[in-house]
């Protein structure tokens, strides 16, 4: 199994991961919460997107620049 490099277990924790707990009680409590992170978007791929995938030649796909 790989191991994580000093580099990547020196890296901090992401910040919107503090809200995690919130967000759960929150849920837990009964109200609605709306995670606007990042994640697995749950809206259908548009069809040219899809097709530009499958004809892409490329081992890796790159997030774009925040």
């Amino acid at each position: 199994m790989p191991r994580l490099s000093l580099k990547g277990k020196q890296m901090p924790e992401s910040p919107i991961r503090k809200l995690v707990p919130y967000a759960t009680a929150a849920k837990a409590a009964g109200k609605k919460v709306y995670h606007l992170n990042i994640g697995q978007p749950d809206i259908e791929t548009p069809e040219v997107a899809l097709n530009a995938i499958k004809n892409l030649d490329r081992k890796v796909i790159e997030y774009s620049n925040s």
